[in-house]
């Protein structure tokens, strides 16, 4: 086409004007297809420029909202709507834009503790010529542009460290027990599949977190304890993992009389619960196993004609010579019992009323807030597999409900608590232990926000969070010590600077949230003035809102992108 009107153009040309117009008559031809080649390489790199900011766009489009589905294609709804977008940028184009963008697997960063994706976005389009001729273009009409190979790097997320510090009081037995289980499944998996390094613990409480001795039981079953952690007061100071299974009242004043009110009840707790778990065992099995004959017996003197203990377990009496540390007719047990019975009987009979060991009288808050960040203020006792407020077997049988005990056809060796402390970790087959959990007790959650503390301090994540989640207020006692601590201590400012400070945590960032599992919007608002700060304490009353909620919390979206 262009060379017939060039042709046309040169006869005329000499028609009108002879010779003098030879010579640019032979020049034109090239001149005109110089500009032609001009204008169509101009379009062409003007096309491969806008190709390349488009492709680059489309990369963040994608990246932005993980649109990539795992066979490294895109789905049909998001692959239309990103062919309609090329071809805003190419009205022109003769044929429908070829838009594919391949991703890498999860990459993750040592160096900046972070995961990341790369995705690689590809187009091909097909546009027209301006000026067309046979021999300018080949005989083609169109040109194709593939855009050039770019790469936008997105960091995914950074590796958290996250404590679920979770009510599993009574309360939440049954939809807010179901609830709890469906939330944590999903939330504990979302958490681990965005960063391979971050780490899950679980911190449920009642009045106490119920947890598990690294020893078993004397059938051989999980030996259960309730913890907390606090400072006590001198008065309110006894040595809790000695007294935490042993029995004690105030009418028994001497020595001796004291004693032998222990003894017997430990009898009867090996010839009645250990010797009844399956398979069972005669009297006389239990004796010969756990238990020492004594010469003599009875309340003057002070001890059952049989004495049982667990003999497992050897440690060094007060002059060096070795001894049971069960026995409870050691010097070293005697020096207990003489210096702290009275206090212990004390203890025993406040909880009653406090439902904890843990009250505002007994915590000396400030020396609690320095030591709460390692293991030294964490007070650990046993819970007897007994019923659940048998208190001749638990002494503080108010607290930890939620550690399970001793039913009527009970088997220490299978015995589990209900619920148990989950520590730090990035195995999912240990956190799915959770949907195996139940709920008991009363409520105290300042007590299991500060018991998780220590929990939360072996890990080594930049970020860390604490997830409170409550379906209702404080019992009686524990409330007091929540105003205390949240009010007038900052605990959860302390809570924040303290572990910021340390660093051996490694940390950038500390977080806690609240989440009420009911409508109560009058708990949202004290956790939000009192600790979490606005934004951090909400109310979600199902699965879903639950999930969605906590996500948008864990959420790391950094906007670090790179090609």
């Amino acid at each position: 086409m262009l060379t017939n009107y060039v042709a046309r153009f040169i006869s005329k040309m000499k028609q009108e004007h002879g010779g003098v117009l030879i010579s640019f008559a032979v020049l034109l031809p090239l001149l005109m297809i110089l500009i032609a080649f001009v204008f169509n390489s101009l379009k062409m790199f003007t096309a491969k420029a806008k190709i390349g900011d488009v492709s680059a766009e489309i990369g963040l489009m994608i990246s932005a909202t993980s649109a990539v589905v795992n066979n490294q294609q895109l789905s049909p709804e998001v692959k239309k709507t990103l062919e309609n977008y090329v071809k805003e940028f190419f009205p022109d184009g003769t044929k429908l834009p070829l838009v594919s963008v391949n991703y890498s697997k999860v990459e993750n960063d040592l160096n900046d503790n972070s995961s990341a994706m790369t995705y690689r976005p590809s187009i091909e389009i097909e546009l027209p010529f301006p000026f067309y001729d046979r021999l300018l273009s080949g005989g083609d009409k169109n040109f194709s542009i593939v855009s050039s190979d770019v790469s936008i790097k997105k960091k995914m997320s950074k590796a958290v460290d996250v404590v679920f510090v979770i009510d599993f009081s009574a309360s939440q037995q049954g939809a807010g027990l179901r609830l709890l289980k469906g939330m944590f499944k999903d939330l504990s998996s979302f958490i681990l599949s965005s960063n391979a390094r971050s780490k899950v613990a679980v911190v449920p409480f009642s009045t106490g977190v119920a947890v598990r001795y690294p020893e078993t039981n004397q059938r051989g079953g999980v030996k259960a304890g309730c913890s907390v952690l606090f400072v006590p007061k001198p008065e309110w100071s006894i040595d809790y993992s000695f007294w935490g299974d042993k029995a004690f009242a105030s009418n028994h004043k001497k020595l001796n009389a004291q004693l032998y009110n222990m003894d017997y009840y430990r009898y009867q707790f090996y010839t009645g619960n250990i010797a009844k778990s399956k398979p069972a065992m005669a009297v006389s099995q239990v004796q010969q196993k756990w238990c020492r004959q004594n010469t003599s017996s009875g309340a003057s003197a002070g001890q059952m004609k049989y004495s049982c203990f667990d003999n497992r377990f050897e440690g060094k009496d007060l002059d060096g010579s070795k001894i049971y540390l069960d026995d409870i007719y050691t010097q070293r047990s005697r020096k207990i019992i003489i210096d702290e019975y009275a206090k212990a009987v004390k203890i025993k009979n406040r909880q009653l009323t406090s439902l904890t060991v843990e009250h505002d009288d007994a915590i000396d808050y400030e020396a609690t807030l320095q030591k709460m960040f390692g293991d030294e203020a964490i007070i650990t006792f046993p819970m007897q597999w007994a019923e659940m407020e048998s208190f001749n077997y638990r002494p503080f049988g108010k607290m930890c409900h939620n550690a399970g005990w001793w039913k009527a056809k009970g088997d220490l060796s299978s015995a589990k608590p209900y619920s148990w402390l989950i520590e730090l970790t990035n195995n999912a087959a240990e956190l799915d232990e959770f949907q195996d959990m139940n709920a008991q007790g009363y409520t105290a959650t300042v007590s299991g926000l500060v018991r998780s503390v220590p929990v939360m301090m072996k890990g080594r994540n930049p970020r860390k969070v604490f997830v409170v989640m409550s379906d209702g207020d404080d019992s009686g006692g524990p409330k007091k010590v929540s105003d205390r601590y949240l009010k007038q201590y900052k605990l959860c400012d302390r809570i924040k600077s303290g572990i910021l400070d340390r660093a051996e945590t490694k940390t950038k960032q500390v977080d806690i949230y609240y989440v009420s599992t009911t409508n109560d919007k009058k708990r949202v608002t004290y956790w939000q003035d009192y600790c979490t700060g606005k934004g951090n304490a909400a109310t979600a009353v199902n699965r879903n809102d639950v999930v969605s909620l906590i996500k948008g919390y864990l959420s790391d979206e950094i906007g670090n992108f790179s090609h």
